[in-house]
């Protein structure tokens, strides 16, 4: 039989729970911390991860379609389409803020690096941001205290203390 103290769910750095457990002739007591501002870190460090490979993404298909516009590509071929049409949305925003040099077939598109800039920076301020905006301190020091209950009557405790 396992009874458990309900968690807080406030925003705290360090929580503690306290687990019993009770068997025929035998009872042990637990404590055990959880370090709640590494679990935010984590949750903060995969959203950064997941912006980060979409922006990747992102840029891989934009200098896909710089390297196309450079070596004159057919752009009715399936794949330039493909990469164009894809392409298109992010590009559009910047459209006629450069002009775009051209030399017989061949365009070299400054707007698509223009706008492959726009987009890393954007993505690292929002990342910036969101990093500031929810860091917090580490705890320097987590204490952890196990007291253990035999059926023999005898009884043991043990502390730890941790310091960063």
């Amino acid at each position: 039989m396992t009874i458990s103290q309900p968690t807080n769910e406030i925003a705290v750095d360090r929580r503690e729970e306290t687990v019993v457990t009770q068997q025929p002739g035998y009872a042990a007591t637990e404590q055990v911390t959880r370090d709640v501002a590494a679990e935010r870190r984590q949750t903060i460090f995969m959203v950064q991860r997941i912006m980060w490979s979409i922006l990747g993404f992102l840029e891989i298909l934009l200098a896909l379609r710089f390297m196309l516009k450079l070596i004159a590509a057919n752009p009715d071929s399936g794949f330039a389409a493909l990469i164009y049409g894809v392409t298109a949305p992010f590009i559009a925003p910047f459209a006629l803020l450069i002009g775009t040099p051209t030399s017989g077939g061949m365009i070299l598109e400054v707007t698509t690096l223009f706008a492959m800039s726009i987009y890393a920076l954007a993505v690292w301020g929002i990342g910036r941001v969101i990093q500031i905006a929810s860091d917090r301190p580490i705890s320097r020091t987590v204490s952890r205290s196990t007291r253990e209950q035999t059926g023999a009557g005898t009884e043991r405790t043990t502390h730890t203390t941790t310091s960063d």
